[in-house]
Parts: structure tokens; sequence; C-alpha cells
């Protein structure tokens, strides 16, 4: 049998049967509906019923001219007839619909889909049938094309946009008269989150909007701009200030508070820059001070700053606690202008006595046994025991605040007669 079917003539006549077959299958489906004897044709009935969905709508009229509005995009287009012709044309569609509009003045007209270009053998039904449709004159005028810059609180910190511009800066858009006299504003979006450097966007979409922010369906030419981003990082040097709060503990002074950096540079826009003198740190709590150190203190950086070269500052405490210092055995001095008697102290047995200072440091260091004077007055006392109180008398420039204890409040001296 395979050698059979090998042998050329035997291809050939199978070959035209199933021409013959082909065409005769074809012209039964053309024909049968032409068939009006009443005669049953053996195949049965070949009908068939495709419905094509978003068929395209082409709208016939001076598109230079005029502008056309109420024309849908698509359209359903339902065929009926034999199945090789419907199935061939919803396969191929190469057939049109319109609205033909070429006689039409401006205005607003109800008017057919018509359709080219199908088999006069098939039924068609265009849905919808015919259309409210609006012509307007066309008009075109140029606009200039606004950048609005999305986000522009999220670009790198220290950074600002400093311009942008578009390329080309002027639009033409084309639509009805009404709509252009509509339009209120040409505008391209540009997000620059993260932006640290200058920066080309290619291609960025024009929208059009009228007054009350709708976006307008037009024409435009052309339809993309480039965005140039000028960027810039605007700082300045300021010096920084201590802040304190709070009470030193009784016993402990500063004696010095000073920046290990005494300027930061700080990141703003150029208008609060002007303006800014200075930078301060937030409070340094005195009570927490006891002893000298450095400190790390965070600075007080402002809702307007976007970005300061440090956060935190060092600071040098020096402090000072007060002390005690004793001088010892500080004469006891009087004026001895009586003749014939004598003094002798009985208590204590001594002329002298220790004086204990308390005091800063810095101040202590500044006071002398020689600056200090222990005295009792004498004068005008009779021979014999007197109980008599210690003035300490003490230079002028000395510090108030040191304090100073006598060992002995009063002493007892005898005085006698010389014989």
């Amino acid at each position: 049998m395979n050698k059979w079917l090998e042998k050329p003539w035997v291809i050939r006549v199978v070959a035209l049967i199933l021409s013959v077959l082909l065409f005769v299958v074809v012209a039964f489906d053309e024909n049968v509906y032409d068939n009006d004897d009443g005669f049953e044709l053996p195949f049965g009935n070949t009908n068939e019923t495709q419905t094509l969905e978003d068929v395209p709508v082409q709208t016939m009229i001076d598109q230079d001219k005029y502008v056309v509005s109420g024309v849908p995009e698509t359209v359903k287009v339902s065929l009926q007839g034999s199945v090789s012709l419907v199935t061939s044309t919803s396969l191929q569609r190469n057939f049109d619909v319109f609205v033909d509009l070429e006689d039409q003045g401006t205005g607003t007209h109800i008017v057919p889909l018509e359709y080219s270009g199908i088999a006069d053998g098939l039924n068609v039904y265009v849905e919808p049938q015919e259309v409210e449709v609006t012509i307007e004159e066309r008009a075109s005028q140029e606009f200039n094309v606004t950048i609005d810059t999305v986000n522009r609180d999220r670009v790198e910190a220290g950074y600002e946009v400093a311009n942008v511009y578009a390329d080309p800066e002027q639009v033409t858009v084309t639509s009805s008269k009404s709509i252009v006299d509509k339009i209120a504003i040409v505008k391209a979006f540009v997000d620059v989150s993260g932006f640290s450097e200058s920066q080309t966007i290619d291609n960025v979409p024009v929208k059009v909007y009228d007054n009350q922010g709708n976006e307008l369906n037009v024409r435009i030419d052309p339809p993309t701009v480039d965005v140039s981003v000028d960027m810039k990082n605007p700082n300045k040097n300021v010096p920084i200030s201590i802040e304190t709060e709070g009470e030193l503990p009784e016993d402990v002074r500063v004696t010095s508070m000073e920046l290990e950096t005494e300027e930061v540079q700080v990141f703003a826009a150029e208008s609060y820059l002007e303006q800014l003198e200075e930078i301060a740190t937030e409070p340094l709590d005195l009570s927490e001070i006891s002893e000298s150190g450095t400190i790390e203190v965070p600075l007080s950086i402002p809702s307007d700053v976007r970005k300061v070269s440090s956060e935190t500052v060092n600071v040098n405490v020096e402090v000072e606690i007060i002390e005690e210092e004793t001088l010892e055995d500080v004469t006891i001095e009087y004026e001895d202008e009586v003749d014939e008697l004598s003094v002798s102290f009985t208590e204590p047995d001594t002329n002298s006595m220790n004086i204990t200072m308390r005091g800063f440091p810095s101040e202590l260091s500044e006071v002398a046994e020689e600056d200090l004077q222990l005295t009792i007055d004498i004068e005008d006392l009779a021979p014999g025991e007197h109980q008599l109180p210690v003035e300490l008398i003490t230079p002028e420039d000395i510090s108030e605040e040191i304090e100073f204890e006598l060992e002995y409040e009063q002493v007892t001296v005898d005085i006698e007669q010389e014989e």
C-alpha cells in the first residue's frame, strides 16, 4: 500500500479529487440561500452568525479643518451568512466601518454608521446603528510648558531643586476651538525623589488641564518634552552656642566650658541661611556635672535645616570643687599702749590659732597667711582676767564667697600690773 501511495500519478489524482470536493462545498455554501425551488440539499443548513467586538471606526472628514466628537472608537459588528464567508471575513477583517461627515457642516448631527469591504452574501448589523456627533472648527495654539516637580522634600539631604526647564519650552495644542479656549495650563510632571545632582529626564509626557484641574483630551505636538533639573546644596558655616539648664551642685563651680568644634556646616534653603546666625546645643543639664570631663551634646537642629555636618558636639567642661585649707598658728595681735601692764594668754595658752578657709581652689590660692590678721582689743582694760572676742581682718579684694572659721571665737587673757 505504501509503495502504491509513493507513485506520483496517484498523489496527483488524490489532490485533484480533494480540490473538486472543496470547490463543490464552497459553491454550495454561496448559493444555499439562492435556492428557491424548495429542493432540500443533502448537506443541510450552513448558516452562521458571528459578532466581532472592538471594530475600529473611521471618521470621513477634513481632519485639518474640523474636530469631531461623539464618534465611538470601536463598535460591534455582527455577520450572518455562510460558514466560509463569515469565517474568512471575521478572520481577515478586511473591511471598514465609518461615519461619513464630508457633507456635514459644523454643529450636532445624528449620522449612521456605515461599512464597506464586506461581501454582498453576508447580512451585516452594526451596533450602534447611528451616533450623535458634534463637528467643530479645528484650532491650534502654542502654550508654554510648566514643569511640576513632585516630591521636592524628598531630594537627597542637603540638596534642593534650583531650576527646571523643558526642551522645547512650548508645544502646540490642537483641538476644537471651544476646547482650546478652556485650556488653563500645560504641564509636565517630574518626580525628583532622591535627586542629588543635575540631570535631564527624556520624553516626559505633557498634560493639558482646564481651570478646574480636569485633563483635556487634545492633540499635543510634540507629546513629550525633555526636562532638565538643576540641583544645588546651599550651605553655611555658623557658630555653635551652648545652652544650659538646671543648677550646679552647691560645692561645684564651672571654671570653663569650651566646644571642641566651634562651627557647624548647615545645609538649608538660601533664604533661611541668610538669617541664620547660630546653632544652639540641646540644653546641658548642669545639675549632673560633678567633675571635669568631655560631654557629647546633641545640637538643636531647626526643622528648616535639611542637614548638618555633625549632629552632636563635644563640650570640654572644667570644674572645681569647694575645698578646705588650714592656716596654722596665725598670730593674734593686739595694741599694747598701756605701760607697766603685761598680757598673757591663758586659754588658749598661746597667742596664735589656726584659721580654716573653705572655698574654691582658684580663690583659696590667692589668699596668703600674711593677708589675714587676728586681733583682740585690750584698750582701757584694767588688770585681771578677761575673755575677749577675736576679730579676723581680711583684705578688701578677697572673694566674699570664701568662708573663714577660727579655731577659737574668743580667748582669755590675763592682764597684770608690772612691778
